[in-house]
Order: C-alpha cells, then sequence, then structure tokens
C-alpha cells in the first residue's frame, strides 16, 4: 500500500512537473534556491583578459560577500554588502565604500538574485543527461547577444557577425535545485565562458567588517 501511495505521489508530480514550461521549470528552480535563504555561487569566468574565479556567498534579501581572484593576482578582492552599505578589501583592509556606490550594488543584489528574474531568455528541455557522474535534468537557453555601443552606426552587419551565447541550467534530479550554470558560444560549446556552481549552505554567515581605525 505504501508503495502504491508513494508511486502515485511520484506520478502526480512528474505530471504536474510535465504540465510546466521549461522556462518555468528554470524559474521554480531559482525560486527554490533564494527560499533556501542562503547560498554559495562559485564561478570561472574566461574572457579576453584571463580568468577570473568568484566565490558570492548570499543571504536574501540583502546580504553578499564576494571574493574575487583575477589570473596571477597577489590575492582575492572582497566586498561585503549588508543592507544599503557596503565595504571592500582590496588587500589593505576593509573600508567602507560611498553610499550611491554602495546603494548601486545593494540594488543589483536585489533585482539579480533576491528577487524573480527579468530576463525573457526562453529555455528548451534538454532532458535528463549525465555530467561529470551524475544525472541532472538539463535545460538550455539562448542568451540575448551583445552589440557594441556603435552597432547602428555600422548596421545589420554588425548584428549578423555577432556569435550568440547558450546558457546550460543543471537542475538537481532529487531537490529541484539549480546546481550548474554553464555560458559558451553556440559556435564552441566546450569553450566555457561563464561556469557557476550553487550549493546551500548551513550556518553561512555575512556580517559587516570590523574596520580598524588609524
Amino acid at each position: 500500500m505504501r508503495t502504491l501511495a508513494a508511486l502515485g505521489l511520484m506520478l502526480s508530480s512528474t505530471a504536474a512537473l510535465a504540465d510546466k514550461s521549461c522556462k518555468e521549470q528554470v524559474d521554480d528552480a531559482f525560486k527554490k534556491l533564494r527560499e533556501a535563504k542562503s547560498f554559495r555561487l562559485e564561478t570561472t569566468i574566461r574572457n579576453a583578459q584571463g580568468q577570473l574565479k568568484m566565490q558570492s556567498d548570499y543571504i536574501l534579501p540583502d546580504r553578499m560577500h564576494q571574493r574575487v581572484t583575477m589570473e596571477g593576482s597577489a590575492g582575492p578582492m572582497e566586498m561585503i554588502v549588508v543592507g544599503k552599505k557596503a565595504w571592500s578589501n582590496q588587500g589593505q583592509g576593509w573600508a567602507e565604500v560611498p553610499q550611491n556606490f554602495a546603494e548601486a550594488v545593494a540594488k543589483q543584489v536585489q533585482e539579480t538574485v533576491a528577487e524573480s528574474p527579468k530576463t525573457m531568455t526562453d529555455y528548451k528541455c534538454l532532458g535528463d543527461k549525465e555530467f561529470e557522474g551524475k544525472t541532472y535534468a538539463v535545460y538550455q537557453g539562448i542568451l540575448p547577444t551583445p552589440l557594441p555601443p556603435d552597432a547602428e552606426k555600422k548596421g545589420p552587419r554588425i548584428e549578423a557577425a555577432a556569435v550568440p551565447n547558450q546558457q546550460n541550467v543543471y537542475i538537481d534530479k532529487t531537490t529541484g535545485l539549480p546546481v550548474r550554470n554553464i555560458v559558451n558560444t553556440v559556435t564552441e560549446p566546450d569553450k566555457r565562458l561563464f561556469d557557476g556552481t550553487f550549493s546551500v549552505v548551513e550556518g553561512l554567515k555575512v556580517e559587516a567588517p570590523e574596520i580598524k581605525s588609524n
């Protein structure tokens, strides 16, 4: 009886998931991540200037501790946001940043992390795929192509030459949480421009730093 009940629950959950669009399924996964309240995003970004590694700890709705390490740099640069205040450490100790800049960063955290995404990116369901030894539900979307500031002057030739990026989102089939977010150009699917790993961290803390007086 319990087995039949569990099977019925699983089938009803699967049917409910199937009724949702691929974009809704991705949105639900990130909504579940936001509901966890505290999580970490570890990112590797590759561009023409080299490789950048970033670790961002979030405690929603308004706390962040970010550490950024550039390729070849001596150590990480850090930033802490608590409410509408922010502090940075460029290697010489913590200092409070100007209020207008702090509010801009706080607004960015609110709009891009704490709130539902406003992106128009659509997704298609790629189904279950094995990735790095584990099976995930995978979704793919084509991101808007960034154009240079003078694109209007140079006409449609610029738009035709621009190569769009595609995003692959890997969702844990057990927890329903997003685990990886990988971006690459459509012409080079194995070359990762952005590789982000999400993890829910118990006991995560983000506090205003102690600033030593001279």
